[in-house]
């Protein structure tokens, strides 16, 4: 089996299995340098799933076929900067909504699709769906205000008292500096 072969076969097989809404798009720049079209040319089995569709049959299809008209302008407009920047966005974090109306948080990176001879001619976008791990941070976070209002505050008081009282047979006191510095050490979660 050659090598280009080979290739094919390994492209395929990744956009058969991989978890990623992976989507290429091409586009066509007319005499003015502006870009029309945003047809898919190739998608994942994942990408085609999220809309009833197989890789076969969302080719052909654009972002305003697939998404809500808002949703699809954004995506259009990302496009249109990445081919005119000729630069990636990366990480970007979106809200995007299948068509069976499930709503999804997903990290975007888009990038220019351009020929060795140096002519723009698409996208390729890869979305991750990110949703448990945006729902994870957010419940470190409830959880973490939740222990700062229902564990931390009601033992600040014994915490201050015991600083004016004999520091000996105070087993609370270190138990609270413990504490304190845990919940200090995760303040990044806040971010």
């Amino acid at each position: 089996m050659g090598r280009s072969m080979q290739e094919v076969l390994i492209f395929n097989a990744f956009m058969q299995h991989t978890s990623d809404s992976i989507v290429i798009k091409e586009y066509f720049a007319n005499e003015r340098g502006e870009f029309t079209g945003g047809k898919i040319i190739c998608a994942s089995a994942t990408k085609a799933r999220h809309y009833g569709l197989n890789m076969d049959t969302i080719r052909g299809y654009t972002d305003f076929d697939l998404l809500p008209h808002e949703q699809a302008e954004k995506a259009l407009q990302d496009d249109l900067w990445v081919m005119k920047h000729r630069k990636p966005i990366e990480d970007q974090r979106e809200t995007i909504t299948h068509k069976n109306g499930e709503i999804v948080k997903v990290s975007v990176t888009k990038f220019p699709w351009i020929l060795p001879s140096g002519e723009i001619v698409g996208v390729m976008c890869i979305a991750r769906n990110v949703t448990m791990r945006e729902s994870a941070k957010q419940q470190a976070r409830d959880l973490m205000e939740f222990m700062k209002r229902e564990v931390l505050k009601p033992l600040l008081p014994l915490y201050h008292a015991s600083s004016k009282t004999s520091m000996s047979g105070n087993v609370l006191r270190p138990i609270i500096v413990r504490l304190i510095r845990k919940l200090a050490e995760t303040k990044d979660l806040q971010a």
